[in-house]
């Protein structure tokens, strides 16, 4: 399969000034990290922060971000499944765990809207 034939489950959208909170799921009282959101997908994101940060693959987050344009907050544990530091920043792929309906359903709906029906 060529790259121009590859299709992607499911597909990313570019997101330019929105923040995810970050939290540790051990249960311990934590203050969030606030982190660029590079792209979104309705099973997961990509996002940035700072050269220092670590962050273990396979570990799992608490992430909070609100959707644009329609404004519905999003709360979820997400997966680890990459990390790529380069010399500015960290950069961190997650896998969403479940969420409930209303919320999958306005992600689907958010991403749907960008996203090139030809995919």
């Amino acid at each position: 399969m060529t790259p121009s034939e590859e299709r992607r489950r499911y597909p990313r959208v570019s997101l330019n000034h929105v923040t995810v909170e970050v939290y540790s799921t051990t249960g311990v009282p934590d203050n969030p990290e606030f982190c660029f959101i590079i792209n979104v997908s309705e099973n997961g994101l990509l996002f940035k922060t700072d050269l220092g940060k670590k962050y273990a693959s396979d570990a799992t987050l608490r992430l909070t971000f609100v959707i644009p344009d329609n404004n519905v907050i999003i709360r979820t544990d997400a997966k680890i499944v990459h990390v790529r530091e380069t010399d500015l920043s960290v950069y961190v792929g997650v896998e969403f765990g479940p969420m409930g309906s209303v919320e999958q359903k306005a992600l689907r709906e958010f991403v749907d809207t960008f996203v090139d029906p030809a995919q």
